[in-house]
Parts: structure tokens; sequence; C-alpha cells
């Protein structure tokens, strides 16, 4: 159970043989306990004989940081006591053997695990890859819970031998939901505000990109407009020098005024000025790292979204990008942007990436390191909010993030 919500930096290969390997301990150690010691010794010490090794396995493969660990493994084994608890009720309720015991934990782990992967394993790590801090305090919750349980669970007798420990059992659990789903809403909040923020920032960085834009285009109709009224001077005085006969001053004339022409008017790459202002920046900073740059653009003027939410998702993908490319050798660092409009929008942009890029169960690339990764679940975020097909492949060294809208 405390695999289908851990994150391991291990093969899979390995991590089934190490597991393979603690289950076999468990099964003899366990069965050594109770053959000579009986049921109450066994249910007193199981958490230091089989769930503190457990604990310290998981922790040594996973690659989460320590106390994110501890609060997963520790509420996994919360979960886990109340589920062994409650089989073993109904086992004694209808007078069954070991066997049944044995076949009904059996079948109910599987099925627990099962729907773990399947149904919270993406939102869980989702929501914990954006809490960097809090998880030490978080993690001292289902650590005392799980104290107070066993507690409950097995002094003065055990469970089974005393009803009026069950009911405060189920009390308790009762308690442990209404703390947890606190919880859940703690880290659902913290993952919309930390996406908030970053959408924030990135607005700012555009809006002075897009104030910068302005600018130098403003500057640039201002020469335009002198240039237009310098002309008719320049050609009366060409064709005064030509009149002359003044061939070669004539040349010279026009080269010093081709030069004069030569100052770099802003590129525009569609109508939309906030998206625009992005493409202008990201190709600039793609330029300045040494990246080739292969665009071919044509975007309409009237977008199927809003032009803010699809210029934080080209920001994104051009960002993430561009990071790659600057791990790479210069020669070798290369961008293609291409957008059409017909029949249906489209976004793909591709850059070169080394080595093997690993995806999760719903397509998204997984980051290297927690505190990223963010800018693609905004991007994924964008195409769920406008119902658009989203995809991302990494084929013969390309990765490639396509967006339809």
């Amino acid at each position: 159970m405390m695999c289908s919500t851990t994150t391991f930096g291990k093969s899979a290969k390995r991590i089934a043989l190490i597991f393979f390997l603690y289950l076999c301990y468990v099964a003899s150690f366990s069965a050594a306990i109770y053959f000579f010691f009986g049921y109450t010794v066994y249910l007193r010490t199981f958490l230091f004989t089989i769930s503190s090794p457990a604990i310290y396995l998981v922790f040594r493969l996973a690659k989460d940081q320590p106390s994110r660990a501890v609060f997963n493994h520790a509420t996994q084994i919360l979960f886990s006591l109340y589920v062994s608890a409650s089989i073993t009720l109904i086992n004694t309720a209808v007078h069954g053997s070991e066997i049944t015991d044995f076949l009904m934990r059996l079948a109910a782990y599987c099925i627990i695990i099962l729907l773990e992967w399947r149904f919270l394993r993406r939102p869980f790590l989702r929501l914990a890859s954006i809490t960097q801090n809090g998880w030490l305090i978080l993690a001292l919750v289902p650590c005392s819970l799980m104290v107070l349980s066993v507690v409950l669970a097995s002094y003065p007798v055990p469970y089974t031998q005393n009803p009026t420990n069950i009911i405060f059992i189920y009390l308790l659990g009762a308690v442990i939901v209404i703390i947890y789903f606190a919880m859940f809403q703690y880290l659902l909040m913290q993952y919309r505000f930390q996406t908030a923020n970053q959408n924030l920032e990135f607005l700012k960085f555009q809006v002075g990109n897009l104030k910068e834009k302005i600018s130098m285009d403003a500057i640039a109709a201002e020469k335009t407009q002198i240039d237009r009224h310098d002309i008719r001077h320049r050609l009366q005085a060409l064709s005064a020098l030509l009149e002359e006969g003044k061939t070669a001053e004539a040349l010279d004339y026009i080269a010093q005024s081709t030069r004069q022409f030569d100052t770099k008017t802003p590129v525009t790459y569609c109508t939309d000025v906030l998206l625009n202002a992005t493409l202008s920046s990201y190709f600039a900073q793609a330029k300045k790292s040494g990246i080739v740059l292969k665009t071919h653009l044509s975007i309409p003027d009237t977008l199927p979204a809003d032009s803010g939410e699809f210029s934080i998702v080209i920001a994104n993908a051009l960002e993430n990008a561009i990071k790659a490319c600057c791990c790479l050798p210069e020669g070798q660092r290369t961008i293609i942007c291409k957008c059409i409009y017909r029949p249906r929008l489209m976004l793909e942009i591709s850059n070169p990436c080394s080595g093997t890029v690993a995806f999760s169960e719903d397509g998204m690339p997984l980051s290297k390191e927690d505190e990223h990764g963010i800018g693609t679940r905004s991007i994924m975020a964008f195409c769920k909010k406008y119902d658009a097909l989203c995809s991302f492949t990494a084929e013969d060294g390309w990765f490639t993030l396509k967006v339809v809208l």
C-alpha cells in the first residue's frame, strides 16, 4: 500500500526483488511470533517487527523528501490497521478459520492497492509535489493517530475481547476521516495557490515584455516617420549628383543612406499584442542562448481561447524547451515552433532531448525534481478548461508538445 503513493528512484525489477524478500521475512517472522508467543504478543509488536522495517525499506528506496515519506507511510499503516481490525472482526463474527482470515486480507489489500493506484496515486503525487514545506508537522498526525489506534486495539486486552474499545476505535476512525479531509483541503489550497502564483509571475513577466515591445514599436514608428520626411531631401540630393555626372559620389551617397536605414525593425509574429510580445521575448531568449529557431507561425486574429491564457501556455512550453536545449552542446540546440489555425488551431513545439524521458500514467512528462513541472501542469489545466487535445511525446531524440484547440 505504501508503494502506491510513493515515487521510487530505483528500477522496477530491483524494487520487486527487494519487496519479495521483505514479504518472505514478514511471513516467516510473523508465523514464528504467532506460533511461539500467541496472537496478543503479535498484535502488540507488529508495529515494530513488520511496520517499522517496511517504513525504513520504502524510505530508503523512495526519492520523496523524508518528512513527506513519513507522512505517506504512516498514513498507509494507519489505514491498514483499520482494514486489518475490520477483517478480524468479520472473521470472528462468522466463526471463520485462519484460512478465511488470510483470504479476506489478501482480497481486501489487493483491491485497496488497485484502487489507490488507479484513483489516489495521481492526484496525491500532483498535490504533494507542489507542497514543499509543512510535511514534518503533517507527519505527526498519522504517527500520533497510529499509536492511539494500537493502544485502543490492544490494551488492556485485545479489542476482540473488549466491545467497548471497538466503539472507541471506530469513533476515532470517524475523527481520522475528518482530519484527513481537512489535510486534503489544505494540500488542494496549496496547489491552487502555487499555480496562481506561477501564472501571476508569468503575467508580470509578459506585461514587462509588452511594455518593452510597445516602447520599441513606438521608437521604430517615430524613426520611420522621420526617415519618410527626410527621403525627399535625399532624393533631391541624389538627383543633383546624377545631373552633374558624379556617379561615384551618387553611389557612395546611396550606400550611406542604406546604412542609415539598416536599423532593426521589430518582428511581428501575430496581431495579438500580448501573444506577440510573449513570442518575441522567448525567441529572443532562445537566440541569446545559441539556439537555432525554426518557426512557421500562422496565428489567426481571433483565438478560440483567451489570449492571455494561451500566451502562458506558449511561455511555459518555450521556457521548458529553452531549458532542455541549454543542457545540450551548442551545435545541437534547436527549437521548432509551428502554429496553424486550419482546420483547427494547432501549436507544436519540438526540441532535442538527451536521455530517456519518463511519463506518468496520464501521459505527462515526469520532472526529475519535485519543485519543477508546474508549467506542464499549467498547460494541462488550460487544455482541460478549453477541452483541447494535448500530447507529449519523446521519439528519436526529440521531445514534442502538441496542443489542438
